[in-house]
């Protein structure tokens, strides 16, 4: 059986509720679990899952973007570019990985479904991966600041922005951390968890999390050293404010006793 290409795409936060409904009014497909398979012609098949990605097998360009096309409407928080994952997959007598190709021993819907479930994971820890360390990179001048400097050179307001974009990350990763588990299909499907453990074990997702979870604690660091200096400006400018009602104070009482 010849190489066919297996394509991850992840192109939005999440879709919209009612799109498997939509899609079930414009395309012959199957609901199973929290999936939807999309049945093209001949082999080809689109699996695509609520949190924004959908996983093509053996589609054609045409109608990938047809696909795409139509599922815009029901996209949140719509990505500029995509991020995009592409394999091979074939048939064979044993399930296996290999140089980036899958060696299938299966080929019902349910087995792809199980391997899509980390494909899926694969692309949206991606997009944690790169958020996180762009959020990082932007913020590792503040800590060089305060080294060098014993102060950070923000302002209140400039401190307060920071602190909501970097909790803004923590608290997406920590809303959709789940989605890095392993999948409740596998309850109801368990003969299919091996192909998905293999999977998951090729694309070094375990250690990834892992990787993912330190950079999670950093931007926490980040968060307690902007708290922290956020409340010396604000105690500095209560100190300053006593300081001048002091003065104040003294210069009417030397002024009395002129």
């Amino acid at each position: 059986m010849q190489t066919k290409k297996l394509i991850s795409y992840l192109t939005c936060e999440k879709f919209e509720k009612e799109i498997f409904n939509s899609i079930e009014e414009r395309y012959k497909c199957n609901i199973i679990k929290d999936a939807i398979i999309v049945n093209m012609e001949e082999d080809q098949q689109i699996i695509l899952f609520k949190y924004g990605v959908f996983i093509c097998w053996n589609v054609t360009f045409e109608n990938i973007k047809f696909f795409m096309d139509f599922i815009k409407n029901y996209e949140i928080n719509s990505f500029e570019i995509p991020i995009i994952e592409e394999l091979n997959y074939t048939f064979e007598s044993e399930f296996k990985i290999n140089f980036d190709t899958i060696y299938l021993n299966d080929l019902s819907s349910t087995s792809k479904i199980a391997i899509s479930q980390a494909l899926s994971q694969n692309v949206k820890l991606d997009q944690f991966e790169k958020e996180l360390q762009t959020s990082i990179e932007e913020n590792s001048a503040i800590p060089l600041q305060l080294s060098l400097t014993g102060k950070i050179k923000l302002t209140k307001k400039e401190i307060s922005k920071k602190i909501g974009e970097l909790f803004l990350v923590k608290s997406k990763i920590n809303l959709h951390y789940d989605l890095l588990d392993t999948p409740e299909f596998f309850w109801e499907y368990p003969e299919y968890e091996n192909q998905y453990e293999k999977m998951i074990k090729y694309l070094d997702i375990k250690s990834r999390v892992e990787v993912l979870n330190k950079k999670v604690e950093i931007i926490q660091e980040l968060l307690h050293v902007l708290g922290d200096e956020q409340k010396h400006k604000y105690s500095s400018f209560l100190e300053w404010i006593i300081i001048i009602l002091i003065a104040f104070e003294i210069l009417i009482s030397i002024k009395d006793h002129l």
